[in-house]
């Protein structure tokens, strides 16, 4: 692993670490690119930057930035929900402060109302992969993080899931979107990442990237990720180094 894409710090709060604690240890990894991608500001519960303070974690993400400039190399984004009301947002993060690595982490569907980590239902499931391929085709994210995180409560592959998923599959193909392989689930032993979800997609075109969903500087090459990578291999699952090699 030489990159990560998905990584959180103190500000989401629920995490650890300061800007310059994640990139400090990237550069001991011997990393060549990190993306800070902490929750974006919206009005839902699962938001944990607060817009109040944007100034503040704008002015210290950059101060990091400018440290560790010479050494790694760094992306600001956030990981965001597609919610159609929050797009302005988005855009303004993106175009004025520079926000240009948005992921999708999708933990709702795009009313707000329906929450990922609690689906238990087909037709929440046709939701939940509806926002997805809605948010993908606005072109605003450039990764689809932990695209099976409603496999978390949502516990059998059955047809709608083959079903939710070959649209979702469909639309990152087209779009040439990469997919996550998230590593947190290790950790948290949640449904994910799904190796029925990773079989399935071999019938599809697509770029992968395995991600830490780093929420503590020593999650960004732990063990979960090595056994992350080693079953991912042992899948004949081909995983793209780094973003710029999925393109």
């Amino acid at each position: 692993m030489i990159a990560n894409y998905h990584t959180h710090s103190r500000w989401c709060k629920h995490a650890t670490g300061e800007f310059s604690d994640y990139f400090r240890k990237a550069v001991e990894l011997g990393f060549k690119e990190i993306a800070m991608t902490d929750h974006v500001c919206h009005r839902y519960s699962w938001c944990w930057l607060d817009f109040n303070d944007i100034g503040e974690f704008d002015a210290q993400l950059n101060a990091a930035i400018e440290e560790y400039r010479d050494r790694i190399k760094i992306l600001k984004g956030f990981e965001c929900e597609y919610l159609p009301e929050e797009m302005d947002t988005y855009r303004y993060l993106r175009d004025e402060l520079g926000y240009e690595f948005l992921i999708m982490g999708q933990h709702c569907d795009s009313t707000g109302r329906i929450n990922a980590f609690n689906i238990t239902k087909p037709d929440e499931v046709k939701a939940y992969g509806q926002s997805v391929c809605e948010g993908l085709a606005t072109g605003m994210f450039k990764m689809l993080a932990h695209p099976d995180v409603f496999l978390t409560e949502y516990k059998s592959w059955d047809k709608t899931c083959e079903e939710v998923f070959h649209d979702i599959f469909t639309t990152c193909e087209s779009l040439r979107i990469p997919i996550e392989i998230n590593t947190n689930g290790y950790r948290g032993k949640r449904g994910y990442p799904s190796f029925e979800m990773l079989e399935f997609s071999k019938g599809y075109d697509l770029r992968y990237l395995i991600n830490s969903d780093a929420h503590d500087p020593e999650h960004l090459y732990d063990e979960p990720v090595k056994a992350c990578e080693r079953e991912v291999a042992e899948h004949g699952i081909h995983v793209c180094e780094t973003f710029a090699k999925t393109k």
